[in-house]
């Protein structure tokens, strides 16, 4: 028995001995391990890299696309600011033109109607210095002066009426009201001599 005994634990050492790896095949499964742990640390950092490539990418088309669509709003609000400047400031022009047209066109009949007037004056003035010269008797003492008055006033305004084509549209009125009552100063004038 005591062989066996010997045999049974020369066997269980032997099957120790036989389950142990050596020493260059642990330094070998270790390698292979790091191996291993390097090749697939590699692959993670690769998937990472292609993961942050294609977000990275996506990214930068959703910024472009962004930036597009920003400049398309941009020129499309630019180009309806111009339409309707230019649209209003056509109107505006308009407006101006018709404005200055009216202007004119009542500056014109204002020194057609007042020609008439100063020419209506000077031919009544002519008139009282006939009848002054034939008969003085009839008319006060300073008529003859105050006919003299009359026709420099008449040619004073018919001097200024040419102004009226040059002055401010601001300042046409205000020179229309002033000949106007001028005009009506003269034409009474000549009423109280008459």
């Amino acid at each position: 028995m005591s062989r066996f005994r010997n045999c049974g634990f020369a066997f269980v050492v032997l099957a120790l001995a036989a389950c142990q790896k050596s020493a260059t095949e642990e330094r070998n499964d270790t390698v292979e391990a790091q191996r291993e742990a390097t090749e697939t640390a590699q692959q993670a950092a690769n998937d990472r890299q292609r993961e942050v490539s294609k977000a990275n990418q996506e990214a930068a088309k959703d910024i472009s696309e962004a930036r597009r669509e920003a400049r398309e709003r941009s020129l499309e609000a630019v180009e309806d600011e111009i339409q309707r400047t230019s649209g209003a400031q056509a109107r505006a022009n308009d407006e101006y033109n018709e404005a200055n047209r009216k202007t004119a066109q009542n500056q014109s009949e204002f020194a057609k109607d007042a020609r008439k007037r100063l020419d209506d004056i000077d031919q009544k003035s002519r008139d009282l210095h006939q009848k002054i010269t034939k008969n003085s008797k009839d008319f006060p003492a300073d008529a003859n002066q105050r006919l003299s008055d009359v026709d420099r006033e008449s040619q004073s305004i018919r001097s200024e009426l040419p102004r009226l084509d040059t002055g401010t549209p601001q300042a046409v009125p205000d020179m229309q009201a002033n000949m106007e009552k001028r005009l009506d100063a003269v034409e009474k004038a000549l009423d109280k001599i008459d």
